[in-house]
């Protein structure tokens, strides 16, 4: 006996042909409601679909930090990408905003859990690759990106979060969501917590960190917006999940406000430098005139202007490089100058 079709579900029409093929049509509905929230449920899966997801978020989690933590000590884009591609992370981060616009309080746990024990999971695996493989003298291109996290990153990750949190209200652009994923950064900022904490690396550990927490938070207070403007949020009668929700959204709403605070002060400081590095490069190439000198480095990190200097010709008295340096950039400036002194000759010789 052939089961009767449950409301909700799509309604078949049509006969059946000779190989058996049914033609299926979604049922009509009221075109405000194509964003509602039963098109969430999919990220909310009970018994046995659950503990299977648990299962693949596991392992392909672990798989994508090996391949992050691989391809970042290799400084191979590729491989970074894949890693993105790969984790799962950017799902269950969804899944928590979606939890916590539909009032799901069970879920907020249950999503917020996986989330921290996953990103505990993959800085442990980022730390024991750094373990097995020789210290580099310096980070590689790759990792260093990671470690000092900007407004643009900021930027970043609330469109990305945007897009993904409409793919999942619609159901539709699923040709997007490799985009969405290698858009935000998850795993390789997580993967360079590890690496640099396996290399003493401190400061640079919690610069990753706050990329991991910008992205995170960005995507949870997007997608909320997003959820909540396809009309997925409770109804009015449910007064309870409303005010869940409320809670959730400004403490994450709060979460992000705190987060960019240190990411515009850190734009502001790269602006100013290129800035006065643009203004202070005539002045000190005027400086050096016909001495043979290269400029290897040189850095404004607040009033300190530090140059680096190579060359066979020592460089003249810095006082008057300094006090041009100040009235250019209209402040005191701490000029600190480091030469290396370079041994050029020539011989000829006949037979």
């Amino acid at each position: 006996m052939s089961e009767q079709p449950r409301a909700g579900d799509a309604r078949a029409t049509g006969d059946a042909g000779a190989a058996g093929v049914v033609a299926v049509t979604l049922p009509i509905t009221d075109a405000r409601q194509t964003l509602g929230p039963s098109r969430l449920d999919d990220l909310f899966p009970e018994g046995p679909l659950f503990r299977r997801s648990i299962i693949t978020f596991t392992v392909l989690l672990a798989l994508a930090a090996l391949i992050a933590s691989f391809g970042l000590y290799q400084d191979s884009v590729a491989a970074i990408i894949g890693a993105m591609v790969v984790a799962p992370l950017g799902g269950a981060i969804m899944a928590f905003a979606g939890a916590l616009v539909t009032g799901r309080s069970r879920w907020q746990w249950i999503t917020l859990l996986q989330v921290g024990l996953g990103s505990l999971m993959v800085i442990a695996i980022g730390f024991v690759v750094s373990l097995v493989i020789p210290n580099p003298l310096s980070l590689n291109p790759s990792l260093d990106a990671r470690t000092a996290p900007g407004l643009l990153d900021l930027g970043v990750a609330l469109a990305a979060g945007a897009a993904g949190a409409y793919v999942a209200v619609r159901r539709t652009g699923t040709d997007a969501l490799p985009g969405v994923a290698i858009a935000v950064s998850l795993v390789p900022p997580l993967a360079t917590v590890g690496i640099c904490l396996g290399l003493g690396r401190l400061d640079d550990a919690a610069g990753a960190g706050l990329l991991f927490l910008t992205n995170f938070s960005a995507i949870v207070v997007v997608a909320c917006v997003v959820f909540v403007l396809a009309g997925a949020g409770p109804s009015r009668e449910m007064v309870e999940a409303r005010h869940r929700l409320k809670n959730g959204f400004v403490a994450a709403l709060v979460a992000l406000a705190v987060i960019a605070v240190p990411l515009a002060w850190r734009g502001y400081e790269d602006a100013r430098e290129t800035i006065l590095g643009g203004t202070g490069a005539p002045i000190v190439k005027a400086w050096i005139g016909e001495r043979d000198l290269l400029v290897t480095d040189w850095s404004i990190s607040g009033d300190v202007v530090t140059i680096d200097l190579e060359g066979s010709d020592a460089p003249a008295d810095a006082a008057p490089l300094a006090r041009d340096l100040a009235t250019a950039f209209g402040e005191p400036v701490d000029l600190r100058i480091s030469y290396v002194a370079i041994e050029r000759g020539s011989a000829t010789a006949t037979p």
